[in-house]
């Protein structure tokens, strides 16, 4: 699998999961709580890219020659 798909399926995964546990300990009431749930959701999306892209990226060395 290509990187941008495992990080699709990640970002897809997580996202239902954050969401569920939301949906489990009471859905955020206001505009601000929403806000900050989405703060949250995106910092844990962009680690997990960080994360998914030094595991699996491309490890290829490339030289340029003169």
């Amino acid at each position: 699998m290509k990187t941008s798909q495992i990080f699709a399926i990640s970002a897809v995964i997580i996202s239902a999961t954050f969401f569920g546990i939301l949906t489990v300990f009471d859905l955020p009431h206001s505009v601000t709580d929403w806000i900050i749930s989405d703060i949250i959701l995106g910092v844990i999306l962009y680690l997990s890219y960080l994360a998914i892209v030094m595991v699996y990226g491309p490890s290829r060395k490339t030289r340029h020659q003169n």
